[in-house]
C-alpha cells in the first residue's frame, strides 16, 4: 500500500557544459586537479581532529549537541526531558545545497558536501532518505550509503548498557537481525527503552523496520500491563474499569506519559510518513490516557484509501507501504490497548469496524478469535464468522471457536450444532455407500491428526465434553491397532485420569493395553510414535487401584498400585497414592521407606547434576543453561510435591519449590507445588495466593483447580464466619516470571510460544 505523498520543492540542477568536446588531456587536468584537492583535505584533516570526525562518513545520533549553526540538536529548557536534547534539527536549504554538491563536477565539493553532511548527522537524515531516489545516480548512491552505512551511531550516552549492547553495530546487520534487535528493545521496561525505538522507528532507513519499531513502541504499554486478571487491568472494578488512571497504565505516571508524548510530537512533527501519524496519535492518547477509536479508523481508513495507490504517483521514501498483516497487527493491538485500559466496549466495536482487516488464513481468523473470546468480546467472533462463513464452515477450529463463543454468550443449542458441524468434517473413515467419493489413505490418516489436534485444543480451553467427544469418535470408528485411535486412547484416558475417573480410564485402557502384550508388532509401532508401554501399563495399574481403594478394596488396591509403582517408578504420584491407602501398619512402614528411599535418590540426581554442569561450563548460555535449570527445577519439584503430600521436611520442601521456581518463574506446575509446601506447612493464605496464581495461567486445568478448592475450604472451616474476601494479604518470595522471560525460555527449549496481538515481536 502506497499513500500519496506531499509535493516537494524542485531540486536545483548544476549545469554542466556540453558544447566544448572533452579531450583526454582535459580529463587528465581535471583528474589531477581533484586529486590535488584530495591531498590538501587529506593534510588538513591530519591536522584538524574536527575534520578527521567530518572524514569519518558517521551519521552520529549522540553528536554535537547545540553548538552547531549549520545543524545540531534540540536542547531542551524542560530538565525533566534528557530525551528532547538528542532530537537533531537542521537548515534545510544548506543540507539542500550539500545533498546537491555530492553530484558535483568538482571531486573536492562532492567530498566537501559529504564531510559537512555526516557532521550534521542525524538532521540531513530525511533529505537524504529522499535523494535516496536522487535523478543524478552518483547522488543517490552517496546518499544511500550515508543512510545504510554501518558505522552508523545509533546509541546516545544517556542509553542503559542494556540499550547500547542492544544497538551496536545495529546499521551494520541484517534486516532479520534489526527486526530481532527492536524487539529486544521493546522488551525492556519503557522508560529505558523508549527514546531508542524512537530513534530506530524516526531514522531506520528500511520502511518495513521503521513500521516494525512504531508498533513495538505501540506495544510497550500492552506488554508490561500483565497483572491482569481474567483478562482485565489491575486495580479494575467489576466492569472492567480501573479504578484510577496510573493503575490502567500499570506504571506509568502522568509525568512519564507527558513526556513521552512530547518527545514523539518533537521527532515526528516535520515526518510525513504513515506510521509517523501512528506515533503521533499515540502521543495524543498518552496525553489524555485514552483510545481514541475514532482517531485510529481514520488513520485505517486512510490507508485503505491508498491501498492501490501507483506506485509511480508515490514516492516510497515518504510514506512507504504498509502491508495487510501490518494493518492486522496494528488494528488487533489498537484492540488490546484499549482493553488494558478498561474500554471493552470501544475495543469490540473498533476491532468490528475493521473486521475485514483479518486475512483470509485460518491460523490469524483462530487467533484472532479466540483472544476476542477469552476477554469475552463475543459479538467479534460473531462478525468474523459473518465476515468469513465459507471459511469458518470448512475449519474446525474456526468452527470450535464459534461455537465457544455461543455457549459463553448463553446460546448452548447453537454452540452444539457448530460443534456437531466441526466433529463431522475431516472424516476418517470412507462412506460405505457405494457411490460415496473414497478418500486417499494420506488423507485419512491427515484428518486423523486433525482430530487429535482439535482435541488437544479442545482440552486447553477447558471444553471437556467436545473433546470428549472427538476422541471417543476416533476410538469408535477407528480400528483397535490404528495408531491415531490408540493415540486417542491414551489422550483421552490421561484426561479421565485428571478428571479423578478411574472407572473410565480402566474401561479406555484395558482393550489397547491387551492388545500391546499381545501383539508385538503392535506395541513396536506405538512405542515409535514416543508412546512407552511401560507408563501406559503402570497408568492402567494406577487407575485400577485407586478404582478398588474406592471400592473399599484395600488388599486389591494395594496389588495394583505397587504393579504400578514397579512399572514406573518416576511417577511420584502412585507412591502418593500408596501413602494414603488406608490399610495395615506394615503396609504403611513400606511405603514411607520407599518415600525416603526416593527422596535419597532424587538429592542424588540434584548433586550430579550441578557436578555435570559444573565441568562442563556452569556459565554457559543459551539452550544449555536452560536445560540445566530445567532438570534441576524439576528435581526440587519432585522432593517438594513427594514430602508436600506425606511426610518430612516440609520446610525444606517449601525452600527447594521456592528455588524451583527461581529456576523456572512463571510455571503453572510448579507454583501448584509450591501452593501444596505452603499448604503442608500450615500457611493457608500464602498457599492460596500461591494456587490462584497456577489456575490463574492454566484456568482450564482440573487437578489445580481442584487443590485451589481444598485450600480455600480450608481456610473457610478454619475461620468460620469470614469469607475469601478477607483472606489476609501475605509477601510471596517467588520469582514472577514476565511474559518476555516465559517467551525467551519456551525458546530456548525449542517451544513455539503462543500467538496473540503482541506475537509479531517474537517472529
Amino acid at each position: 500500500m502506497r499513500i500519496q505523498a506531499p509535493p516537494t520543492r524542485e531540486p536545483k540542477r548544476i549545469a554542466r557544459p556540453t558544447t566544448r568536446r572533452i579531450t583526454w588531456w582535459d580529463a587528465d587536468r581535471r583528474w589531477i586537479a581533484d586529486q590535488r584537492w584530495a591531498v590538501l583535505i587529506a593534510v588538513g584533516c591530519l591536522f584538524s581532529p574536527l575534520a578527521a570526525i567530518w572524514d569519518a562518513g558517521i551519521l552520529g545520533v549522540g553528536g554535537f549537541v547545540g553548538g552547531a549553526s549549520n545543524g545540531g540538536w534540540i536542547q531542551s529548557a524542560n530538565a525533566d526531558s534528557e530525551w528532547l536534547s538528542t532530537v537533531p534539527i537542521a537548515d534545510d536549504e544548506e543540507i539542500a545545497a550539500l545533498i546537491e554538491g555530492l553530484g558535483s563536477d568538482s571531486y573536492a565539493t562532492r567530498v566537501r558536501s559529504r564531510q559537512q553532511l555526516s557532521r550534521i548527522g542525524l538532521a540531513a537524515f530525511d533529505a537524504l532518505r529522499r535523494a535516496r531516489y536522487h535523478p543524478d545516480n552518483e547522488v543517490a548512491i552517496v546518499a544511500r550509503k550515508l543512510t545504510s552505512d554501518g558505522r552508523v551511531q545509533w546509541a546516545i550516552s544517556s542509553d542503559s548498557d542494556e540499550v547500547r549492547e542492544i544497538l551496536d553495530e545495529f546499521s551494520s546487520r541484517t534486516v532479520m537481525a534489526r527486526k530481532q534487535r527492536i524487539s529486544r528493545l521493546a522488551s525492556l521496561p519503557i522508560m529505558e527503552s523508549f527514546p531508542a525505538l524512537v530513534r530506530v522507528a524516526r531514522f531506520e532507513p528500511e520502511s518495513s523496520l521503521s513500521r516494525f519499531a512504531a508498533l513495538a513502541l505501540l506495544a510497550q504499554p500492552v506488554r508490561e500491563m500483565d497483572g491482569r486478571e481474567n483478562g482485565l487491568p489491575a486495580n479494575s472494578n467489576a466492569d472492567g474499569i480501573a479504578k484510577d488512571e496510573e493503575s490502567r497504565w500499570k506504571g506509568l505516571s502522568e509525568h512519564d506519559r507527558s513526556l513521552m508524548a512530547k518527545h514523539l510530537d518533537v521527532v515526528f512533527e516535520e515526518d510525513p510518513r504513515i506510521s509517523s501519524q501512528w506515533l503521533k496519535q499515540y502521543a495524543n492518547e498518552l496525553t489524555s490516557g485514552l483510545f481514541d477509536p475514532q482517531a485510529w479508523t481514520d488513520l485505517i481508513e486512510q490507508m485503505e484509501i491508498h491501498w492501490q495507490t501507483d506506485p509511480a504517483e508515490n514516492s516510497q521514501w515518504q510514506l512507504g507501504v504498509v502491508t495487510g498483516d501490518e494493518l492486522f497487527h496494528l488494528t488487533w493491538l489498537n484492540a488490546e490497548r484499549a482493553l488494558v485500559l478498561g474500554q471493552s466496549d470501544e475495543a469490540a466495536s473498533f476491532f468490528i469496524r475493521h473486521i475485514d482487516v483479518i486475512p483470509s488464513r485460518t491460523r490469524e481468523l483462530t487467533d484472532a478469535a479466540l483472544w476476542a473470546i477469552d476477554h469475552q468480546l463475543f459479538d467479534v467472533v460473531t462478525a468474523a464468522h459473518a465476515k468469513h462463513q465459507s471459511l469458518f464452515e470448512k475449519s474446525p477450529p474456526l468452527l470450535y471457536a464459534s461455537a465457544e463463543a455461543l455457549l459463553r454468550s448463553d446460546q448452548p443449542e447453537l454452540a452444539e450444532q457448530r460443534a456437531e458441524m466441526a466433529l463431522k468434517l475431516n472424516p476418517v473413515v470412507n462412506a460405505d455407500e457405494e457411490d460415496a467419493p473414497q478418500l486417499h489413505p494420506v488423507l485419512l490418516e491427515n484428518n486423523e491428526q486433525a482430530h487429535l489436534r482439535s482435541a488437544a485444543d479442545l482440552l486447553d480451553r477447558g471444553l471437556y465434553d467436545w473433546a470428549q467427544d472427538e476422541y471417543r469418535m476416533m476410538v469408535d470408528q477407528l480400528p483397535l491397532a490404528n495408531i491415531s485411535a490408540a493415540m486417542a486412547r491414551t489422550e483421552l484416558a490421561e484426561h479421565l485420569a485428571e478428571l479423578q475417573r478411574p472407572a473410565e480410564v480402566v474401561e479406555v485402557l484395558q482393550p489397547l493395553v491387551e492388545r500391546m502384550e499381545k501383539d508385538d508388532s503392535f506395541r513396536h509401532r506405538y512405542m515409535a510414535h514416543d508412546f512407552d508401554y511401560q507408563s501406559l501399563r503402570s497408568l492402567l495399574d494406577f487407575q485400577a487401584g485407586l478404582d478398588l481403594a474406592a471400592k473399599q478394596d484395600p488388599t486389591a488396591a494395594s496389588k495394583r498400585l505397587q504393579a504400578a509403582f514397579e512399572m514406573d517408578t518416576e511417577n511420584i504420584d502412585i507412591l502418593i497414592a500408596m501413602y494414603r491407602l488406608e490399610w495395615d501398619e506394615p503396609w504403611k512402614e513400606s511405603v514411607v521407606a520407599r518415600i525416603e528411599s526416593v527422596l535419597s535418590e532424587i538429592d542424588e540426581d540434584i548433586a550430579e547434576t550441578q557436578e555435570t554442569f559444573r565441568q562442563s561450563g556452569n556459565g554457559r548460555s543459551g539452550r544449555q543453561v536452560a536445560i540445566r535449570d530445567l532438570l534441576l527445577a524439576n528435581f526440587y519439584n519432585q522432593y517438594a510435591w513427594l514430602v508436600s503430600n506425606t511426610e518430612g521436611d516440609y520446610e525444606k520442601a517449601l525452600q527447594r519449590s521456592i528455588r524451583s521456581l527461581e529456576l523456572s518463574p512463571g510455571s503453572e506446575a510448579l507454583l501448584d507445588t509450591c501452593g501444596r509446601c505452603y499448604y503442608a506447612a500450615g500457611n493457608l493464605p500464602a498457599a492460596i495466593r500461591t494456587q490462584r496464581r497456577a489456575v490463574q495461567l492454566t484456568p482450564h486445568s482440573p487437578p489445580l483447580q481442584r487443590q485451589l478448592k481444598l485450600f480455600e475450604t480450608s481456610w473457610l472451616d478454619a475461620n468460620p464466619g469470614k469469607t475469601l474476601d478477607e483472606l489476609p494479604e501475605v509477601e510471596l518470595p517467588i520469582a514472577e516470571g514476565s511474559a518476555q522471560e516465559r517467551t525467551d525460555r519456551q525458546r530456548r527449549l525449542g517451544v513455539v510460544p503462543p500467538d496473540g496481538p503482541l506475537s509479531f515481536l517474537n517472529q
